[in-house]
């Protein structure tokens, strides 16, 4: 019989395996992706504002495992915030997400090809290094078209691989090349790293934490959103933020500050842009003027030359051999492996450790590249969900939110985002990308934080699986204090970036002012209020039912009807991935033995049968064919459809205009009466031209004649 399945809407698949696999691919982007980043700007004080985004991170984590288990919704904190506000609140909490997700996919495509140029150096080169991420871009987005449990049984894997990688690496430094005391050394606060720079960092670094938003936009698919999604949410993030913490330390003594003398124009009080080659490792860069001193800040390329770009000194300028100098302060991590800073650990490791250094520089290159394709594959899959929850709730076009029927993932949302995020690839810069990232991620997690606390107060009896810690009483009603303290943490990152972000600043806001715009728009021409959830059927039931068919059995006879009932059926095959049994019965007349040749009635069977596995083969369906001699051609139907344990009878009959008023002829109400499972029958006109499509060698005036007793 048909199986009958309650149906979600985009299909609960994710088990706690997916989502921790999930949980881990996506926030260790922290590590990945973004340690260079935040090596370059905050230097020496890496591990501690990692470790200070930190905790205000495992505080959002909190906030969203409470409202994730209790709803659990495709979009995340956009679901949050439409519930605990309004829709307009949800949608721009949703568009903000939507720009930071495309930025970070951006990064990871580009991060792809640096850390394979590790076994091809080619690749960190143009075009090589944008042709590589256009390609990954492209392949997750066909991943997350295909359907979500592709990748999410390969996260797990890689996730595995890459957490044991990055132990390894841990272990090795803490034992081996650790030395606290030397890393404490390099800070000197204002000048290396200075105020700006610290402020410039804290919104990145809590930009990459946008994995949480990810996994919470799980919840929809998860098995057991109830239980498994809070544990992926309070438990991983403790672990990435330890785990970030120590390598951001190891790496520090193996790639350690240094600073470059560079002279400065006293006319301009600027820089002067200093010249550099190649040295003799990819990725290194030297004085040109003094071939032996390495270059331990960013390198910029004008004019098909390296040079150190002319800034602003960071420190003091003093007069040296007559020439106003100045230091500019850096480090490895954040300049030559600024797109892979993983690998830049393995390159620290020391010369004695090259035996391992070796084999591990390849580990690596496959490992993390596989993870940051995973990574930017569930933001792109979290992202079109996202998509998909908007237009369910009308807050964008339906058309923008539709979702494939054979492997229920929301394919517009998915192509259009993959379509932003491919626009991002292009610049050439990648501290443009990493400036944009964290203006939507600290306005959704405030936002976060605040709906858990409004909805402590409106709807006190929300069913709550998981509860925030540490709770103050207001007015009779338990607060998270963790979520006030999140809230406040994240909102004033929001304005650090906006005020030390004007390329982020510029595009966030105009980003944002577009999209509600956009909103207004289409909820004024829809006639949907702005501000209140317009009133949604109910559907029944019976709506939220998925049948499914193992195996279908048309019966053909040569006709015009019955080689669209297989048609019909091939339709259905595909879509369900079922199997089909083609019948044919050549009837025997009583006064001949049952095992009688026929000849011809089987050369004309076998005929019509090649016709229909044709017809199976045009559609990519499984199907059997079955010459059945018998007395009754509807006893020999149902006798194959028991035989061969058939779902449904696909089967077609002309109506009938009799006096004994018979709808249909005997065959198929003998079917419709007997048939073990379900039948489909398609009725057409009494007048329906019954005749056979052109067939090359096919007698059909047996089933004309036949057609015309029946």
């Amino acid at each position: 019989m048909a199986r009958r399945r309650r149906q979600e809407a985009l299909g609960r698949v994710v088990g706690v395996g997916g989502l921790f696999g999930t949980a881990y691919g996506d926030i260790a982007t922290s590590i990945y992706l973004v340690l260079g980043a935040l090596g370059l700007s905050a230097l020496g004080l890496t591990p501690l504002v990692i470790l200070l985004v930190g905790v205000v991170f495992i505080l959002t984590s909190w906030s969203y495992a409470e409202a994730s288990s209790a709803l659990p919704d495709a979009s995340g904190a956009t679901s949050f915030a439409r519930r605990a506000f309004d829709p307009l609140t949800g949608f721009a909490t949703a568009w903000a997400l939507l720009l930071d997700s495309a930025v970070i996919v951006a990064m990871a495509c580009l991060a792809v090809p640096h850390y394979l140029g590790a076994l091809w150096p080619q690749l960190q080169d143009e075009p090589y290094d944008l042709a590589v991420g256009a390609g990954v871009l492209v392949l997750i987005v066909l991943l997350n078209v295909l359907g979500v449990q592709e990748s999410v049984r390969l996260s797990s894997l890689t996730a595995a691989l890459g957490f044991s990688t990055l132990v390894l690496l841990l272990v090795v430094g803490l034992f081996i090349t650790l030395h606290p005391g030397d890393v404490w050394s390099q800070i000197q606060l204002g000048v290396a790293p200075t105020w700006g720079s610290l402020l410039w960092v804290l919104p990145l670094a809590l930009g990459a934490l946008l994995g949480i938003d990810t996994i919470s936009s799980r919840a929809e698919t998860a098995l057991r959103p109830e239980r498994d999604v809070p544990r992926a949410l309070t438990l991983m993030p403790p672990i990435v933020v330890a785990l970030a913490v120590g390598l951001a330390l190891v790496a520090l003594s193996v790639l350690p500050v240094e600073s470059n003398v560079v002279p400065v124009d006293p006319a301009t009080g600027l820089t002067k842009p200093v010249a550099v080659v190649p040295g003799d490792r990819a990725g290194v860069y030297m004085l040109v003027d003094d071939p032996g001193a390495v270059v331990y800040v960013p390198v910029r390329r004008v004019d098909g030359a390296y040079v150190i770009p002319a800034q602003r000194p960071a420190g003091p300028v003093v007069e040296q051999d007559g020439v106003m100098v100045t230091r500019l302060y850096g480090t490895l991590l954040g300049s030559d492996y600024l797109r892979d800073p993983v690998m830049g650990l393995v390159d620290g490791l020391p010369a004695d450790l090259e035996w391992l250094a070796r084999p591990l520089r390849v580990w690596v290159a496959v490992v993390v590249s596989l993870a940051l394709v995973l990574v930017a594959s569930s933001v792109v899959g979290g992202s079109g969900r996202i998509v998909y929850s908007l237009a369910r709730h009308r807050q964008i076009p339906a058309l923008l939110g539709r979702v494939g029927i054979t492997r229920m993932t929301p394919y517009v949302g998915i192509i259009l985002f993959g379509v932003v995020s491919g626009v991002l690839l292009l610049p050439k810069d990648p501290l443009l990308l990493f400036g944009l990232l964290g203006f939507g991620v600290a306005l959704a997690f405030t936002l976060t934080h605040l709906s858990v606390i409004a909805l402590r107060l409106r709807e006190p009896a929300l069913a709550r699986p998981f509860v925030v810690p540490l709770q103050v009483r207001y007015r009779g009603v338990l607060v998270p204090l963790p979520a006030v303290i999140g809230a406040a943490a994240c909102f004033t990152i929001w304005v650090v970036m906006i005020a030390t972000h004007p390329a982020a600043r510029l595009v966030g806001l105009v980003w944002l002012g577009a999209g509600v715009l956009f909103y207004l728009v289409y909820r004024r021409a829809a006639g949907h209020p702005l501000l209140r959830q317009p009133k949604e059927t109910a559907l029944p039931p019976a709506a939220m039912s998925n049948v499914d068919y193992d195996r279908i059995l048309v019966p053909v006879n040569g006709t015009r009807l019955s080689d669209e009932m297989m048609v019909l059926a091939c339709q259905l095959a595909s879509e369900k991935g079922a199997t089909i049994d083609v019948v044919y019965v050549v009837e025997v007349p009583m006064n001949l033995p049952i095992d009688a040749s026929m000849e011809r009635e089987r050369a004309r069977g076998t005929q019509i049968l090649d016709v229909a596995m044709a017809v199976a083969a045009e559609f990519g369906v499984e199907a059997w064919p079955h010459l059945v001699p018998a007395r009754r051609a509807g006893r020999a139907i149902v006798e194959t459809a028991e035989e061969w344990d058939c779902d449904v009878v696909v089967i077609g009959s002309p109506r009938k205009l009799r006096s004994d008023a018979r709808l249909v002829g005997s065959t198929v109400e003998y079917v419709l009466r007997n048939a073990p499972g379900e039948v489909l029958l398609n009725l057409v006109p009494h007048d329906y031209d019954l005749r056979s499509f052109d067939q090359p060698g096919l007698d059909t005036s047996a089933a004309d004649d036949e057609t015309v007793r029946e």
